[in-house]
């Protein structure tokens, strides 16, 4: 049965939900924004009702922190406003659907069925996806930096050590260790793969081991944990360095021993996994400022790969656009046959801060403008990527239009330039626009106030 958890303020339109959905769903219930963040910060659910206007923490507010924890589960916005406006601003925000008070039942019992399946279908289509994925034969790319850490991961695919994988986010470290799991001895087992850092610190003991059924608040019910799902084949712990303390205990227990306590219970469960980490944080670093543990780190370490970051690949770059455009055309309806030799070079000049996953994320983008298109040219790369506009006669690029000005006005014109152009191709999400320029996201947002940025995407 799924779980559904309504965040609402009102009594009545709370008692409303318990008594149409529950002979269909289990469903909880939360009086306020802050109540709810809190139950999900001990619970999952399958669903969320969320109600837009409510004292205290709003809907939005929900929103932007569930956002901020890279919530997967869909949300369905409830609003009494008759304007739509403020739920194409929820949608933006990372709502699932929208409908509006008051509710017709049927609607309602329609929305929440038709989006729990078109979840489902999603889920089904990634694992299609993860289907049709061919190894190391699938990893695309000459560079002798990135073949280095290609033959590095085909030596350590045959043994059972432990592998630490790093460098920068999006320079494709899960892919590498998907590659070693369906190349390796346990590839008929399963690959559980657990972002560290996309679910809340609280509840990363829980989903790691699993629980007991009255472990904690709210836990009606046992569950198992990814180390037992991963039994017999491959846990790949991402962003390891984001793993809480407490954790990083007990990984340690069963990298030692092979054996763990799920939440709540006092029965040992043996496993028989291999373990493969990934990280963009310094951890030595991380032990020093004591957020990490230091006798975890030489047991995850004990084999260890740096993907190199596109900018030291550039090579290989033309190679990806082109893999990206088939793979990306039939999504967007696009018609491109091509991208011109200097749109190539002026993508291989750029740094991709967000290396592969920027890159993907570009090509599609220019797919959906310009699709129609044979062949996508310089002028349409120009416009997409700061800092590539062709050269001009003298030699100077785009920064000529700065001279003359004082260096504090040419310093915040370009800062703010940036800022705009990486919110672009982040989609306004704020969060994956910090993380391409190397800010936090609360500068981010002080940024963007200063200097008056539109921080959401138009609907023109």
């Amino acid at each position: 049965m799924s779980s559904i958890l309504a965040i609402d303020d009102e009594q009545s339109i709370r008692q409303s939900y318990r008594i149409i959905l529950s002979s269909d769903y289990d469903v909880h219930l939360a009086e306020n924004g802050d109540k709810g963040l809190e139950f999900l910060d001990k619970n999952h659910v399958d669903l969320i009702l969320l109600d837009l206007t409510m004292p205290g923490k709003s809907g939005e507010d929900v929103l932007e922190v569930l956002q901020e924890r890279g919530n997967t589960t869909p949300v369905i916005v409830v609003t009494a406003s008759t304007s739509i406006s403020s739920a194409v601003d929820a949608m933006k925000k990372g709502a699932w659907d929208y409908i509006q008070k008051p509710f017709d039942v049927a609607e309602l019992m329609l929305t929440i069925k038709h989006t729990l399946r078109d979840v489902r279908q999603r889920q089904e289509l990634n694992a299609m996806r993860e289907a049709d994925f061919n190894g190391f034969d699938s990893l695309i790319g000459t560079s002798t930096a990135f073949q280095e850490a290609v033959a590095k991961a085909q030596q350590a695919a045959n043994v059972a050590s432990a592998v630490l994988i790093t460098g920068e986010s999006g320079t494709g470290k899960d892919m590498l260790a998907r590659a070693m799991h369906t190349d390796g001895p346990r590839k008929e087992e399963a690959f559980v793969p657990l972002s560290c850092c996309a679910i809340p610190a609280q509840l990363v003991e829980s989903e790691l081991f699993g629980y007991e059924k009255g472990a904690f608040t709210g836990a009606d019910k046992s569950r198992v944990g990814k180390m037992k799902i991963a039994d017999g084949g491959t846990l790949f712990l991402d962003e390891i360095g984001e793993m809480p303390i407490e954790a990083q205990v007990k990984l340690l227990r069963v990298l030692q021993d092979n054996c763990f306590f799920p939440v709540g219970s006092t029965k040992e469960i043996k496993v028989d996994l291999r373990i493969v980490c990934a990280t963009n944080r310094n951890l030595p670093q991380a032990i020093t400022e004591g957020i990490f543990r230091e006798d975890l780190y030489y047991r995850i370490n004990v084999l260890q790969i740096e993907m190199p970051p596109l900018r030291k690949r550039r090579e290989d770059i033309p190679q990806l656009v082109e893999h990206f455009r088939i793979k990306q055309s039939p999504r967007v309806n696009a018609r491109t046959e091509s991208f011109a030799p200097k749109a190539l070079n002026l993508m291989a000049a750029y740094d991709w801060p967000g290396n592969i996953r920027e890159l993907e994320n570009t090509v599609e983008r220019m797919l959906v403008y310009h699709g129609q298109e044979s062949i996508i040219n310089e002028d349409h790369v120009s416009q997409l990527l700061p800092n590539t506009a062709p050269k001009t006669q003298n030699g100077t690029s785009g920064l000529s239009e700065y001279e003359g000005l004082p260096l504090e006005e040419a310093t915040r014109q370009i800062e703010s330039h940036l800022i705009t152009r990486a919110l672009e191709q982040a989609d306004y999400v704020q969060s994956r626009a910090a993380e391409a320029l190397g800010t936090t996201r609360r500068i981010l947002k002080y940024k963007i106030d200063q200097h008056g940025i539109q921080a959401e995407k138009s609907d023109v």
